[in-house]
Order: structure tokens, then sequence, then C-alpha cells
């Protein structure tokens, strides 16, 4: 039997359920040894010429078994059907609540094909073994014993070479426990890996097709389902090969059983109807465990599933949280980075180096730089979605890690290079970060973001849907939608990690005059590779290769040697 402690565990919020599909089994089991018992009988009486009343008696008890049986297996389906449900929404609950609480910076190092296989076709191949394979394990401990039991006391012989038989039965799989689990997890990975390469490809269909490359990705699509092909069937194989070796030995059983029968018969140690009795009763025996091997397969597969599953389960997050009593956040806050170094996981280089920085109360503060300088790290680390090698960053004089996470990003809002809208209304989408906020609210946010005359143009104004990713609207009106959700939010500290990069002049324009607006009110940190976006802040904070090489305003730096008067007059001059 394949008893996984830890699959068994998840099922504990719906012990009842189980518990019923066990007692359902037990009576299902129940009722076919009844009609087998009444069977024998039956015959038995007919050899003995009894009146034709007390047959026809027996014929009926054997049809109203039937039926019991019929409605107990059409009851147990729909049982089984409802602890799967539960089980599966109560473990994707839990998958995803892990997925929130690691967040970003560890879903980074992920492929997300990989990730989606593990929450939605990893936690269905468990519909297998906790409905049909787990309650029928415990059918097949309970019933086969009982019966046992009961043939012990016809005849000790038959009923001690039926337990050996039945002893054989659930262990033949544990032989082969390590090649199928071997197999088990080449099939898993090959899915995985199937998916993974699938979900790019639809999210990259159009760089595909603009490189002509979708034909050579195809080809690796083709080669990732052949992978799974073989994997499967030489999963497969292996477990049908023990189903043989199961199958043999029950029918072993049986016929061992009525070949002693007979012996005994033929000895005088037993009678012919005891001899029938022994016969329908060696077969329901083993029915149990016929059942068991019917949903063998299925139950395998949730359990080659169940290593991501718990996996995800059992990961760390990048990031660490104090233990001490959380202290209220200041507002507005102030961050400090003090001496801050850190990795990227995987990598290979510094990040950030020795990186120290205060950010005041009401400051514009804008990093700039060239790509790779370390600017989205400052952000990554400033929102936990990671924790610094060294150094720390401090607000109110104490470690953000001292602080809730989620109290610490009610102070944040944050627009970024890759604006992310869902399918929904364009009010749907404002009202993210409020869900409770009015009409009037909304409407207000768009006002100061810039985009209200353009959803207002639109013919269901903020009741217009958007397709994924929000597909029908430009760069840059997804980008002022994004400042409405962040203005809506209304949080201390704004952060705009390279707001501007992917959007024409004049809507960099639209967009730096709704910062601008900003400024009176909140802490800002902008991120920015077009210099133009930052001239107006109160510090400009240049960083390179991870280090900040110098910080000013940007009429200072300019009329220096510096790093940023070099990349301003690139951009002045059109090479960047």
């Amino acid at each position: 039997m394949m008893i996984h402690s830890r699959l068994a565990g998840l099922a504990k919020d719906v012990w009842p359920w189980l518990a019923l599909l066990v007692g359902i089994g037990v009576a299902i089991s129940a009722a076919a040894v009844g009609q087998g018992w009444l069977i024998a009988y039956t015959i038995a009486t007919l050899w003995g010429e009894s009146p034709t009343v007390h047959w026809l008696v027996l014929l009926g008890g054997i049809a109203a078994l039937i039926g019991i049986r019929a409605g107990l297996l059409w009851l147990r389906e729909v049982v089984a059907a409802q602890t799967t449900m539960a089980v599966k929404r109560s473990l994707r609950q839990r998958l995803f609540a892990r997925l929130l609480d690691l967040g970003p910076g560890w879903m980074a190092t992920r492929r997300t094909g990989e990730v989606q296989s593990t929450i939605i076709d990893g936690v269905e191949a468990l519909e297998g073994y906790l409905s049909y394979y787990l309650p029928q394990a415990i059918v097949a401990v309970i019933v086969p014993l009982a019966l046992l039991i009961y043939l012990a006391t016809i005849d000790p012989l038959i009923a001690g070479v039926l337990l050996g038989c039945a002893l054989i039965v659930p262990f033949i799989p544990r032989w082969w426990d390590r090649v199928l689990g071997e197999y088990g997890q080449r099939h898993w990975m090959a899915y995985s890996q199937l998916a993974a390469q699938f979900l790019d490809a639809m999210q990259g269909i159009v760089t595909l097709k603009v490189l002509n490359a979708s034909r050579r990705h195809g080809e690796r699509l083709k080669q990732d389902a052949e992978d799974l092909y073989r994997a499967t069937m030489m999963q497969m194989a292996i477990s049908l090969l023990t189903t043989g070796f199961v199958q043999l030995a029950m029918s072993a059983g049986v016929a061992s059983a009525v070949i002693l029968g007979v012996w005994r018969l033929s000895v005088g140690v037993i009678t012919p109807a005891e001899l029938l009795i022994i016969l329908f009763l060696a077969a329901e025996c083993f029915r149990p465990f016929i059942d068991l091997d019917k949903y063998w397969h299925q139950g395998y597969m949730g359990i080659t599933a169940a290593p991501g599953i718990f996996a995800l389960l059992d990961a760390k997050p990048l990031f660490t949280q104090s233990s001490l009593a959380r202290l209220p956040i200041p507002t507005p806050p102030d961050v400090t980075f003090a001496n801050v170094s850190f990795t990227y996981p995987g990598a290979d280089r510094l990040a950030l180096r020795q990186f120290s920085l205060r950010i005041a109360p009401g400051e514009t503060v804008a990093l700039a730089g060239p790509s790779g300088a370390g600017k989205s790290t400052v952000i990554a680390l400033l929102l936990r979605f990671f924790d610094p090698d060294e150094g720390c960053i401090l607000s109110g004089g104490h470690d953000i890690r001292i602080y809730d996470r989620e109290q610490w990003w009610r102070q944040i809002a944050v627009v970024s290079q890759e604006t992310f809208l869902f399918s929904g209304t364009i009010a749907d989408n404002i009202r993210l970060a409020r869900p409770d906020a009015s009409d009037a609210e909304v409407e207000a946010a768009a006002r100061a973001a810039g985009i209200h005359d353009v959803i207002a143009a639109l013919p269901d104004g903020y009741h217009t849907l958007l397709g994924e990713r929000g597909f029908n609207l430009s760069g840059g009106q997804r980008q002022r939608i994004a400042i409405a959700r962040a203005l809506l939010k209304d949080a201390p500290l704004l952060i705009f990690d390279e707001a501007t990069a992917n959007v024409d002049s004049v809507t960099e324009t639209a967009i730096q005059a709704a910062i601008n607006q900003l400024r009176r009110q909140r802490t800002l940190l902008i991120v920015a590779h077009r210099l133009s976006t930052v001239k107006d802040a109160d510090r400009i904070v240049v960083l390179e290769d991870g280090r900040l090489r110098e910080a000013g305003k940007h009429s200072e730096l300019v009329q220096q040697p510096s790093l940023y008067a070099r990349l301003a007059a690139m951009q002045e001059g059109g090479e960047v």
C-alpha cells in the first residue's frame, strides 16, 4: 500500500468525509459479502430440496443487496467528489497564501509555468489518492481481516492460506517503490517542463512571431511533448507490471482456497455448504484489493505530484521577519539604507555594495545611473522582497524587519515599468488599491493622474472592460491608470520605478506633470533611466556597479565632471 503520511495529513480538515467514505466502502463490501453468502446458501438450499418459498425469499434478499450495493456505489462517488472539492479548495488556499508570503523575490527564481502546474495540475492529481485510494486502503484492511476471522471458524487452514496471500498483495507495490518513485518524478518533471514551455510560448507569442522563431520554439515544445510521452509510457509499464503481480497473488489466493476446500470436503472436514461459502467469500476477501489496485495508478499520480506541492509549502522566504514585538510605523516614514550589500540568489556578483542613503519625509529623491547599476535592487529591498546580505534598512530608527510586512506595504505605493492591469473594468483596476473607494474618489485619482479625459471618451467610460494585461490601451494610458491606482491608495511613500521608460515624449510630459503634483503631499523615490524625469528632484543619487557614486541636485551635477553629467550629455546627444 502507498501510505504517504504528509498527503494523508492534508485531509485532516475533512476527516469526517473520509470517515464516511471508509464507512461506505465497508458497507459496499458487506453488501457484496452478504450477496455471496446468500448465493451460497441458496445453492445449498436447492440441493437440499427445501420448499420453494424458502429459496425465493433468498433470491429476493440477493436482489435487495444488489440494489443496496448499487446505491452505495453511487453514494460513494458523490461523497468522494465532495471530499475532493473540500481538500482541493483548502490546499489551493494554503498554496496561494504561501505564494503571497514568499513574495515576488521568490517567484523571480522560479518558472511561472512550473509553479502554475503545481497549484493547478498537482492539486488535481491528489484527487485519486485522497478521495479513492486512501479510503479504500483502510477498507482493504478492515474487510479482509473480518472475513478471515469468519472463515477461520469454518476452516483455520484455508483461512491461514488466504491470510498469507492477503499479506503479500499490499506489499508487492512496495518492492517497486524506488523504481516507481524515479519514473514518477521523471513523469512529473516532464509534465512541468512542458507546461512551463507552453506558458512561455503563449506569453511571448508576439516576440516569437516578430523574430520568426515560432517554428523553432514549436520544435522545442514537440521535443518536450515527446519526453512527456516517453516518461508517461515508462511509468505506465512499471505500473502495469506491478498490477500484474498483484492480480497473480490474488488469483493464487482464491485458487489455493478452492483447491484446499475441495480436498477438505473430500476428507470430510467441511460440508458442501461450507465449501460454497468458502468459494464465494475467498473471492470477496480480495475484492477490496481489486478496487485498491484499480485506484492505484490514480493514487500514484498524487504521490508523484506531492514533492512539488510540499516543496512550495516548505519553501523559505528570501526575507526574515523579526520575532520582536511589533512597533508602529512612523508616518510619514523616513528611510535609511545603512551600508547595505546584496547579491541576488544564484548570482556571482554584488548588486549593491555598501550602499548608504537617507530619504527624509516629504523629500523627492531620484536614483539614476546606467543599466545594472542597482537602482531596481534598492526598490526591491525597500519593498522587502529580499533582505540585505549586509547592513540594514531603517525607518524611525528601527530595522524595517521589525515592522509587520503588511503594515509596511500599506505605507508604500509603487508605479513600475511593467504595469500590470487585470481583466476587468478600468474602475476595478484603479479601485484595486482601495476596494471601498467611491466612484468620486476613483475619478479624482484618475484626474490627478491625467487619465480622466481619456477614460471619459471611451464608450463605457470607467466601466470599459480591459483585455488581458490591458492590451486595448496604450502603454502611456496603462501607466497613468497605474498612477491613479497608486494615488487612490494614498500612501505616504510613493515609488516610481522606470515609470516613463516605455512611453513617448508627450506621455512622459503628462506623467511628469502628475509626479510634480504629488511632490507636495508625499515622499517620492523615483528610479529613472531618462534623466529628463528627475531634473526637478530635491536630490539625485547616482549609482554605478552597485555603489553610490555621487549625489546632488541636477543643476549641481551637470556642472561637474560627474557620471551624471556624462549620462545627461549622452542622452541630450541622442546616444542613449
